[in-house]
């Protein structure tokens, strides 16, 4: 299963509170915030909270979707944070239907 758009990618993190993420490439831990509309990633490295922008966060889904990439360089134009958005679009794709 694949994540479309910003808002179901919201609500999938909404979902993720309390749990400690991992990247895919390099293992990196980290957890996500939700507050309102606003998603934040939280490497636990460093503690310092990053907003992820909606606009950023739907053109990395829009292109993870068509290409199918979980590779973070395939986002680094789109921005920094696609490390963060793609380890939670896979633990997402992993779950049962």
């Amino acid at each position: 299963m694949l994540l479309a758009s910003f808002p179901e990618f919201l609500n999938y993190c909404r979902s993720l509170k309390g749990e400690t993420l991992h990247t895919e490439a390099r293992n990196k831990p980290f957890s996500v915030e939700v507050e309102g509309g606003a998603l934040w990633f939280v490497p636990l490295s460093s503690a310092k909270r990053r907003r992820a922008s909606p606009e950023k966060t739907e053109l990395v889904l829009s292109q993870l979707n068509k290409t199918g990439s979980y590779s973070p360089g395939s986002y680094q134009a789109i921005t920094f944070h696609a490390s963060y958005i793609l380890a939670v679009a896979s633990k997402y794709a992993k779950e049962p239907a």
